[in-house]
């Protein structure tokens, strides 16, 4: 199945390509990720209030504006989300290892974007790299295997 580039399949070298670059230009102009993801969400709003899911849809077209209007609320709003998984995963654990350390590194990420947002862009933008070099990786079989 190709989809980007006929005769290329998908999650080949086009798709690692495109996150690779991706990655770069978010690494170069971090605030971008959130412009992207306020269009996306008021697309979004829009098809959902075409498709007849009024609620949803305005939700969304609002939520859009207001990240395009005040770009770093995104990042705190990610923040908290993350502090109130990990609290959330820390009691529920049941002081089993594995589930409280994740819960405590989860709640150690909602803390550290919450003093400096600007860190959660870095972060984004190193994921989709590292997600890109992995699919040309598996591609051109760099590891072996």
């Amino acid at each position: 199945m190709s989809w980007l580039i006929p005769g290329l399949p998908a999650g080949g070298p086009a798709l690692g390509i495109i996150l690779l670059l991706i990655g770069i230009v978010i690494l170069i102009i971090p605030r971008i990720i959130n412009y992207l993801i306020a269009a996306a969400l008021i697309l979004s709003g829009i098809g959902w209030c075409m498709a007849g899911n009024w609620l949803w849809g305005i939700l969304a077209i609002a939520a859009g504006i207001l990240i395009l209007i005040v770009p770093r609320i995104l990042n705190y709003v990610v923040g908290i989300y993350l502090i109130i998984l990990g609290l959330g995963q820390i009691f529920a654990s049941g002081w089993a290892l594995f589930p409280l350390i994740v819960g405590a590194v989860t709640l150690l990420f909602g803390i550290i974007v919450m003093v400096n947002p600007g860190v959660l862009n870095a972060l984004v933008a190193i994921i989709f790299i590292i997600q890109g070099i992995m699919l040309l990786a598996r591609y051109f079989n760099w590891f072996g295997g």
